[in-house]
């Protein structure tokens, strides 16, 4: 397996308040994460980077290669749970910086399986064969809306409420997580993103640039494509090949 990962500010930002890391284990697995900050310059960036720096070292440090699922589904879970409270906890003594918060999902992809955590509306996406899925559902405004039928697709992909997010990992003191399992072949590509780029390349735009370049160059196109469609948020993408 291979992972890669890129991270730019766009066009509009003056700071770049997203976070990412990813790493290989000794097996072979590989895991990765990526956070989208928000409450201010200041509080956004501590958010992301403190729930970034979190999480990938325990996962890190509780991950051993007898894992199954469900022990990764419970490290992943209790990593996150920690990071909350820690940045619930900082923002909490800072007036500064109450209310920050911040997105997350995070990926161990080991074997045939890809277990993946979200909060808020970093997403990840799977490109298999000449097909793309989105795995996780935005914890959105727009996201509930359109699940009850009050707006279309194409309302959904340009309602001006499109950044109001239900669920944040910081900003209350218990936080609920959702999780997927789901199932990989070799050769199938996991893409985890911050909003930057999912809010500015539709799906059949990602799967025409992975078809179109080697995979080292995949997370530098697509933040590229981000810019030229707009590029008004911070743009970070990791990408896992099986």
């Amino acid at each position: 397996m291979k992972v890669i990962g890129n991270s730019d500010i766009g066009k509009v930002r003056e700071t770049n308040e997203d976070a990412f890391r990813f790493g290989k284990y000794d097996d072979g697995s590989v895991w990765a994460v990526v956070c989208d900050g928000m409450g201010g310059v200041s509080g956004g960036r501590l958010a992301s980077s403190i729930a970034a720096d979190m999480v990938s070292r325990k996962i890190e440090k509780s991950y051993n290669k007898s894992m199954t699922g469900v022990s990764i589904e419970n490290m992943l879970l209790s990593a996150i749970t920690t990071a909350n409270v820690t940045v619930f906890d900082r923002s909490s003594v800072d007036n500064g910086l109450r209310g920050m918060g911040t997105t997350i999902v995070a990926c161990v992809v080991k074997g045939s399986t890809a277990c993946i955590a979200h909060v808020g509306d970093s997403r990840a996406y799977i490109i298999s064969g000449n097909d793309i899925r989105q795995i996780t559902k935005d914890h959105s405004l727009v996201q509930e809306m359109l699940d009850k039928g009050q707006i279309t697709k194409e309302q959904f992909d340009n309602h001006p409420n499109k950044n109001i997010i239900t669920r944040v990992l910081g900003v209350d003191e218990e936080i609920e997580i959702d999780f997927d399992y789901v199932d990989v072949s070799e050769k199938d590509l996991i893409i985890l993103c911050s909003d930057g780029l999912s809010g500015f390349v539709k799906s059949e735009q990602i799967l025409k640039i992975f078809e179109s370049c080697e995979f080292e160059n995949l997370c530098d196109n697509l933040i590229e494509a981000a810019n030229e469609n707009g590029g008004r948020d911070n743009i970070t993408v990791v990408a896992v090949e099986c």
